[in-house]
């Protein structure tokens, strides 16, 4: 009976060892969720792979690392350049090659030039003072956005020089091979302006959104810049078709909103089904002649105002106001 004893005792023992290695396993998991630097005020995130998310310096940046230098979308508010670029040299020295405008609201192009003059001008455009053709950055956006940018519709002062992008396009899609990976720069047309791109790093499986998407409030749909609640659905919808869940909605596809926290596939869901919910509220609302005082008596926004309805600059009222007016056609 003893030996008995001794023997499951020393079983029961043997298995420790095991249990003992399933720790390191969920502190690794635990590790791979994303560090928080900051350099200047600037936080750095790791997303996913080579990418990075920069946020602090107005909209939030995206950053892409690779051998041939780096990749930027979007440059923050102006006055930001200095911080963002400072961040970016906390991770690497590779030169700056790449800058992606998801569109020409001034906190995502305002340092256009800042980040442009860090990375010692425009490519091809300063070969003629000596420097090779390739040297410098190549600035990007999609022709209605640089249009904006020119002519000051964006909301800020027209951009002159080398902070306007050299390389547009009108088409659909622009696809570009860059630090080893496929990027593709997609339009999304009547979203939150007419001219917004989002950008899609497929080896990395990172979205980045701009204004499409944010976690901080509703989403700002600028009726006045060929904006549309449609659009922005649509816009949405085609976010949800390249994000792929790793598990229970969860995990695999990054998406990098405006602003506001790294995203997966299962929060833009969320944020879609809010936006239809609402949308079909108010319409179904003015289908019954309802007033805009009258709807905004009824608070069909009222469950999402505490998640999305605190922000300064969209409050629930306001953003009923851009619905009624889009979806009534009285603008």
């Amino acid at each position: 009976m003893k030996i008995r004893i001794a023997f499951l005792i020393a079983a029961a023992c043997a298995t420790l060892p095991t249990m003992a290695q399933e720790a390191p396993t969920i502190t690794a998991l635990r590790a791979e969720w994303p560090e928080v630097v900051k350099v200047d005020g600037i936080e750095i995130l790791r997303v996913q792979k080579n990418i990075y998310m920069l946020a602090g310096g107005g909209a939030n940046v995206t950053v892409q690392i690779g051998d041939e230098g780096v990749l930027v979308v979007d440059t923050g508010g102006s006055g930001n350049a200095d911080r963002i670029v400072a961040a970016i040299r906390h991770l690497t020295r590779k030169p700056l090659r790449f800058l992606i405008d998801s569109s020409s609201d001034p906190d995502h192009a305002g340092d256009n030039a800042g980040i442009v003059k860090a990375a010692g001008g425009v490519s091809g455009v300063n070969a003629a003072a000596g420097h090779p053709a390739n040297a410098g950055i190549l600035t990007i956006s999609h022709d209605i956005a640089l249009n904006r940018m020119v002519d000051g519709s964006s909301g800020m002062a027209p951009l002159k020089g080398e902070a306007v992008p050299v390389s547009s396009f009108s088409e659909a899609r622009k696809d570009f091979y860059a630090n080893g990976e496929a990027v593709q720069a997609l339009h999304q047309p009547h979203a939150h302006t007419d001219g917004d791109v989002i950008v899609f790093f497929r080896g990395s499986d990172v979205v980045s959104t701009g204004e499409i998407f944010r976690t901080d409030s509703y989403p700002v749909i600028d009726l006045s810049r060929g904006g549309s609640i449609q659009g922005e659905l649509n816009a949405l919808n085609n976010i949800l078709d390249i994000t792929i869940p790793e598990r229970n909605q969860m995990g695999g596809t990054r998406v990098i909103p405006g602003h506001g926290r790294i995203c997966n596939e299962a929060d833009v869901l969320e944020y879609r089904d809010m936006l239809t919910i609402i949308r079909n509220r108010v319409r179904a609302m003015i289908e019954k002649k309802m007033t805009l005082a009258q709807i905004k008596e009824a608070h069909p926004t009222l469950e999402y105002d505490g998640i999305y309805g605190t922000h300064t600059a969209l409050p629930g009222d306001i953003f009923l106001d851009v619905l009624y007016k889009d979806l009534s056609g009285k603008k």
